[in-house]
């Protein structure tokens, strides 16, 4: 089997009730997603998506996935898709850095070596777990809500309702307006849920330790609270609760790093910021090698990242797995058909091969770019 054609498609993905609030301000109302079709002349092709979310969240922006993936595609017309390993240390050759370039081009080798083995890519991905995976949700506030307490309570409740249990927090605002807010979503729980209180490197050293030492008897998870890794190892000691990092984790050494100096309990691996499943599935197999915790997830996307998600998730020992997330859940262009969606607060993996989609090309329209 060799690969014959790489199409390049782009998509507008507006997020559900439009802009979400957060302590620094509103997000955009839509954020801009890549998509990739891999052919073969085997007839048999594979999908990836990235999604970076624009300059403000992690390296890189949509147009440079859109430069970048033609690039590497050129070097893999003629390739034989089931050497996914060396065609990774090829690229990463031929392209250093960008990881985040790369991710939707190895989601679509994994989905085409799926589908060609009719299996799901979850059993490729070294077995599948009986167990759902348990879903997070960012527990977001409209610019309409005003961003208060009662607000994160609502939000808390209505999430509920809907079947998650782990609420994710948007804090890394003024201290004490974070103190009241994690207070607020922890007054909420009940026996089996969680908050996570995500800062997103919002926080200064000085303001992570004055909230981090107020809620100190909290059941709360704090995570990324600091911008740099160093940071976020000083600030760790004066954590009660686990810590969880995100944007520091892009490579296996800033794993080792952050475990060799105590700083983190929960490894937020994010597909498209690490590179792509490939990536993605070393660093998950060091975490639990390590006894760490993983959680399984992506910055944005459509039914595609999702669908990895939940092959990804559905891999990984449930002992060792705090929680994924749906991100269709939080857009409303539909760019595939196959993804089972979420059933309350658990999302399962499809058992059809590859990644189980087909795309949906009245969504996407005709490619941007096409190698061949």
């Amino acid at each position: 089997m060799k690969i014959t054609r790489i199409s390049v498609f782009a998509v507008e993905l507006p997020t559900k009730g439009g802009a979400y609030r957060r302590p620094w301000g509103l997000s955009p109302a839509a954020y801009d997603s890549t998509i990739v079709k891999i052919e073969t002349d085997a007839g048999v092709f594979g999908l990836g998506e990235v999604c970076p979310i624009g300059t403000h969240y992690m390296r890189g922006w949509a147009g440079a996935v859109r430069s970048g993936v033609p690039l590497i595609a050129k070097a893999l017309i003629g390739e034989d898709p089931f050497q996914v390993e060396r065609l990774n240390r090829a690229w990463d050759a031929r392209f250093r850095d960008d990881q985040y370039v790369k991710a939707p081009l190895d989601m679509a080798l994994w989905d085409i070596i799926g589908r060609a083995s009719d299996r799901p890519v979850s059993e490729m991905l070294g077995g599948r777990y009986a167990e759902a995976a348990p879903l997070y949700r960012s527990v977001h506030v409209f610019d309409e809500n005003g961003f208060s307490p009662d607000a994160i309570s609502e939000r808390c409740r209505h999430y509920r309702a809907e079947g998650y249990r782990h609420f994710q927090l948007k804090v890394g605002g003024e201290p004490d307006e974070d103190i009241a807010m994690i207070a607020a979503a922890c007054s909420e729980l009940r026996a089996g849920e969680r908050v996570i209180a995500d800062a997103n490197c919002g926080w200064t050293m000085s303001s992570a330790i004055r909230v981090a030492q107020a809620v100190r008897d909290l059941p709360v998870v704090i995570e990324q609270p600091c911008r740099t890794l160093e940071e976020c190892i000083a600030v760790r000691p004066h954590c009660g609760g686990p810590v969880k990092l995100d944007e520091s984790m892009e490579t296996i050494q800033d794993v080792l790093r952050a475990f060799h100096a105590g700083a983190v309990d929960i490894v937020c691996i994010k597909v498209g910021r690490v590179g792509g499943l490939t990536k993605a599935r070393r660093m998950r197999d060091l975490c639990l090698d390590l006894g760490l915790t993983v959680c399984a997830d992506d910055v944005w996307g459509s039914e595609i990242v999702s669908s990895s998600l939940a092959h990804f998730a559905q891999s990984t020992d449930p002992k060792h797995l705090i929680n994924t997330t749906d991100l269709t859940d939080y857009v409303t262009v539909r760019t595939a058909d196959g993804f089972p969606g979420r059933d309350g607060g658990e999302m399962t993996a499809s058992t059809a091969p590859g990644l189980g989609l087909n795309l949906r090309l009245d969504a996407l329209g005709a490619p941007i770019a096409v190698v061949d």
